[in-house]
């Protein structure tokens, strides 16, 4: 039976290439459809993320704190960390903070009043480590900031937009009008999705060597909640942490992820292209039960001789289907390799820094796939075969 399947194939060979192209469509729309509603739920989040942070963060004002105790800013940074989210604070400081890039650490010897009209404002964030864990912070290239500060050089990180300006390794910075000049280490570029270029400081570093430059005003904390705590808990929690160490008021602020806009968003999406893969198996369906019906027309005189000299029924069924099958095989291993390769060159073409990660492959998918193309075979060859099945051998003799 496998013989004469195989040899039935090459009788017609542009009816099998037609129905080939027909289910491997249908495979490859189904996984490229899925591929399109993971990158698109995957886009909204990251760009969600770069922006807001990742779901659910929840920000906190504090105003009124004793920022300017080292100790007790140092408590403070200590018993941020031992919480098991994600937590980070920013601070706001009472006067702007102006920057100029540098080549060397050794050049400031000989800095003259030139070097104050190169100073220009950008957005400064005084911030903890743990900062690129609420926030998507893909690196450009370099590290980000690890939290500990050093006498020699001071450490910031900067991103795309200010890559322009910072043209050098080295920067330093001036607060209000003051003369003095602190230098900074320039350690990394980071992609944070913001067209004004910003600057990236480590917060407790600050405090620490560049006391003139730590004049906060208030603070916000960041808290990204892995482990489903709710609002209450989380402010309790950081009330008593407060109270404990910088002492001030606490503000609940909101959280990045209220409203249904950005859910309803990703539900569309996703019922939208699951619509588009239905239709694209059902065309494939048709496609197929066509091209069956036309190649019956052609073939009933064979069929009719193969009835008249001993076939059964079920073997002509056997014998259509057969042919819809063995074709199925071979397309779903063509569309795998082709979708491993669509998969593949997805992840080559997303940039090092990228908010998006680059795709897995949808094994599950594939799967899904596979049975969906091996049950459209079917579907698409059911009809003419029970057709072919119903034809009479006495026809053969007219």
């Amino acid at each position: 039976m496998l013989k004469m399947i195989l040899k039935d194939l090459r009788i017609s060979p542009l009816r099998s290439v037609l129905t080939s192209i027909s289910m491997l469509v249908g495979i490859i729309a189904m996984i490229a459809s899925f591929l399109v509603g993971t990158l698109g739920s995957g886009y909204l989040v990251a760009v969600n993320a770069q922006i807001y942070g990742w779901a659910p963060t929840y920000s906190f004002s504090v105003a009124g704190s004793c920022f300017e105790d080292s100790s007790k800013l140092e408590d403070l940074f200590l018993s941020l960390e031992r919480v098991e989210d994600h937590t980070a604070i920013t601070f706001s400081m009472r006067e702007d903070v102006r920057f100029a890039p540098v080549t060397s650490i050794s050049s400031l010897q000989n800095l003259d009043m030139a070097v104050y009209k190169e100073l220009f404002p950008v957005d400064v964030v005084f911030t903890t480590s743990p900062y690129n864990q609420i926030y998507n912070l893909p690196m450009s290239s370099g590290e980000w900031l690890n939290g500990s500060g050093s006498n020699y050089s001071l450490e910031i990180v900067i991103n795309k937009a200010a890559k322009s300006y910072f043209n050098a390794p080295y920067a330093v910075g001036n607060v209000g009008s003051s003369l003095a000049l602190t230098p900074f280490h320039i350690i990394g570029i980071v992609n944070d999705g913001r067209d004004v270029a910003t600057v990236y400081i480590d917060a407790y570093s600050v405090a620490q060597y560049v006391p003139t430059m730590w004049q906060v005003q208030n603070a916000t904390i960041y808290w990204n909640s892995t482990h489903g705590l709710t609002t209450e808990q989380i402010y309790s929690a950081l009330s008593d942490c407060i109270a404990d160490t910088v002492g001030g008021e606490l503000e609940y602020s909101g959280r990045s992820d209220v409203g249904n806009t950005y859910d309803s968003v990703l539900s569309m999406l996703q019922i939208g292209l699951l619509v588009t893969s239905f239709l694209l198996l059902f065309v494939s369906i048709l496609g197929q039960i066509n091209i069956g019906l036309s190649s019956l027309e052609q073939r009933t005189h064979e069929l009719l001789i193969r009835r008249a000299i001993g076939a059964s029924r079920s073997n002509i069924v056997l014998l259509v289907l057969g042919s819809q099958l063995i074709l199925s095989a071979f397309v779903c291993v063509a569309s795998i390799l082709i979708s491993i390769l669509l998969v593949q060159g997805i992840g080559m073409y997303l940039p090092a820094d990228s908010p998006v990660p680059s795709p897995d492959y949808p094994i599950l998918v594939a799967i899904i796939s596979v049975v969906a193309s091996v049950a459209t075979a079917l579907l698409g060859g059911l009809l003419p075969a029970l057709k072919a099945a119903k034809l009479e051998p006495a026809l053969a003799l007219r």
